[in-house]
Order: C-alpha cells, then sequence, then structure tokens
C-alpha cells in the first residue's frame, strides 16, 4: 500500500497525547522507531497516523505521562510509508540535507535581537571567574580536583551566552559542568553525573537554563539521580530567558 492515496481510516488503536501534560521534552520521539512523533510548536504531536503502530512503545518514553493509548478512527499502519519515511531521514542525514528536517520546537524559532550591544562605565575588565578545565561533562573526570567543593554550577551551554554577566552572577569560581540538554544528554553522561554527586562533597547544586522547553529535559533527568543520591544537595533552578533576563 504505498500510494497514499489507497489509505483508508478504520477503527483502530493509536497514540494520544494530552497537550497539557506534554512539556516537550522530546524523549518520545527519540523512543519512536516509526518516526510518527516530532515535537512542534513545543508539544509532541502524531505527524501522520500511517506511522503509528498503536503498540505504545513510546509511552515508557513520557516522565510526564502524557501518551496513552486510544481507539478511534484512524489511517490504518502501513509498513511502506514508514519504510519510505526511514529512508528518506537517512538520505537526509547522509546528505547532510536537513531541509525537510527543520525543527519545529519553539526552542529553534528564528529570533533578531534590534537591540545594539553597549559598553558598560566600567574601566576595568571584568575577570574570568573560570577555575578548571574541561567544562563540558562528556570531557570532564569525576575524579578532577576541583570537584572537591560544596558547590557545583551546571548550565546548559546557551546559558552563558544569553546572560552578560554570566562570570560574576553565576560563576563566581565555582566547579562548572556545561551541556546541551536536548543533544548530548544520554545514559552515559547521566552515570558521569551521578558519580559526580556521590564520589565529591557537593551540597550546592545551581542549574541553570534557558527558557525552551529542550532545557526543561535536564530538570526531568537530573530528578531521579538526585532522588537516588543518599545526600542532602541543595538545588536552585535559575531560567534565563532569549532576552537574558533572568525569569525566577
Amino acid at each position: 500500500m504505498s500510494n497514499s492515496t489507497e489509505r483508508r481510516k478504520t477503527k483502530r488503536k493509536i497514540i494520544k497525547i494530552d497537550k497539557e501534560l506534554c512539556t516537550g521534552c522530546g524523549k518520545c520521539v527519540i523512543g519512536c522507531d516509526e518516526g510518527a512523533l516530532e515535537i512542534i510548536d513545543g508539544k509532541a504531536e502524531v505527524v501522520n497516523e500511517s506511522f503509528c503502530d498503536g503498540l505504545g512503545a513510546c509511552i515508557g518514553e513520557c516522565p510526564e505521562g502524557a501518551l496513552s493509548i486510544e481507539e478511534r478512527e484512524a489511517y490504518e499502519f502501513d509498513e511502506t510509508l514508514v519504510e519510505q519515511h526511514q529512508g528518506e531521514i537517512q538520505k537526509n542525514v547522509q546528505n547532510n540535507t536537513f531541509e525537510s528536517l527543520n525543527c519545529s520546537c519553539s526552542s529553534a524559532e528564528t529570533i533578531l535581537y534590534e537591540k545594539p550591544w553597549k559598553e558598560e562605565s566600567i574601566s576595568e575588565n571584568i575577570k574570568s571567574a573560570l577555575r578548571q578545565w574541561p567544562i563540558k561533562l562528556r570531557l570532564v573526570n569525576p575524579d578532577a580536583p576541583y570537584f572537591d567543593h560544596n558547590e557545583l554550577l551546571i548550565v546548559s551551554d546557551c546559558s552563558p551566552l544569553a546572560y552578560g554577566d554570566f562570570h560574576r552572577r553565576f560563576l563566581k569560581g565555582r566547579p562548572i559542568i556545561s551541556l546541551c540538554p536536548m543533544l548530548n544528554v544520554g545514559e552515559p553522561e547521566l552515570q558521569k553525573l551521578e558519580l559526580i554527586l556521590q564520589k565529591n562533597p557537593i551540597s550546592s547544586l545551581e542549574i541553570v537554563l534557558m527558557d525552551v522547553p529542550c532545557c526543561k529535559k535536564l530538570h526531568i533527568l537530573l530528578n531521579p539521580i538526585l532522588d537516588e543520591l543518599k545526600k542532602d544537595i541543595k538545588v536552585q533552578v535559575t531560567i534565563i530567558s532569549r532576552e537574558g533576563e533572568i525569569k525566577n
């Protein structure tokens, strides 16, 4: 049934998404092998009913319980269409042509800030407060001496770029870990984070995130780790707007 004109609707099981519960973290998208789900305007959506087999493999990936299975009139599941869809995705990846795969998440909305940057009336240069290297989660060593500290700062990669006074307001010589919650936080990275928090005398954790749906994923993934640790760690979350303002 490769011709889309031959598709027909039938009463069958298919994924249902509760938009009120969905945070747009994208974990269900990764868990859907058929490519039936995408993040659109910050929420998960079934982009083509014929791609969804209705088995619900993605349900367990959702940390918010926003996914369920319902029985309703829907286009039949079509393996041929799924194979064509997957082939197109693979072709685009191999050719590095992503025109048809533009991220529709609100985090990737194109914004141009017209306000010109002005030099502040401070005569001295602001000194760097960085006290370690490397800073990326994938590169740091859990046994590094700079983690022998009671404080730890975890920031999304974009936060220091959005907030102009980052070193003076947040870093202040504290050990830091930088990561992108959407692009490079998998099981190995989470295990490393758990090891860092477990092995070192960290009692205060500040998390600095951007005010975009994909950044929320870090807090969702970090909570189970903090719950499992037999340590009393005070956690503070600071949200930075894309305009460079602290929102909380």
